[in-house]
């Protein structure tokens, strides 16, 4: 039993470890969907600006003809920026696409967060095989200490218990 003990032991602080770095994987997914979702939110909003300076050249031209060339390129500068903002996916720096990774680094958060709780169930099986093996061991020792096998059944029975839900779960891997 003391060996399954510290089987279990081990066990359960590799997958502690496991889940430490799912955990920051995780953080590292969510960190780069809001900074794609920032950087969404800021081409929008420089789509604005570039929509009312194009307005405001377009009054300008109308009120000045001496400035024609320049605003001439100017809106030429500013409609190809506004194309691109509203280009599919597959053009990168374009709204789409900048919308298209941060769903995409949600995602992969989701399914970190996901797996975390699988390493959390899979800790706490461990943790519970463990403690009973270690109250089978210690009851079947106090029993043999004490000459008194009633002590010994419940260790014997306790012990038994986690021998077979580990076995259980290394065979069926569920940690449920």
């Amino acid at each position: 039993m003391s060996i399954l003990t510290v089987y279990s032991t081990i066990a359960a602080s590799e997958y502690g470890l496991k889940k430490d770095d799912m955990q920051t994987q995780s953080i590292i997914h969510l960190v780069k969907s809001n900074d794609w979702l920032n950087d969404y939110e800021e081409q929008k909003l420089g789509e604005k600006i570039l929509q009312s300076q194009i307005d405001n050249m377009n009054i300008s031209l109308q009120n000045n003809n001496a400035i024609h060339n320049q605003a001439n390129y100017y809106l030429h500068k500013y409609k190809s920026y506004i194309d691109t903002l509203h280009a599919d996916k597959s053009v990168e720096g374009s709204l789409a696409n900048l919308q298209h990774k941060a769903e995409v680094e949600t995602s992969a958060y989701e399914k970190s967060l996901n797996n975390i709780s699988e390493a959390s169930k899979i800790i706490t099986t461990y943790e519970l095989i463990t403690i009973l093996l270690i109250i089978g061991a210690g009851l079947a020792g106090i029993s043999e200490i004490a000459k008194n096998k009633l002590i010994g059944y419940p260790g014997f029975a306790v012990g038994s218990a986690g021998v077979i839900i580990l076995l259980l779960f290394l065979f069926t891997g569920s940690a449920t």
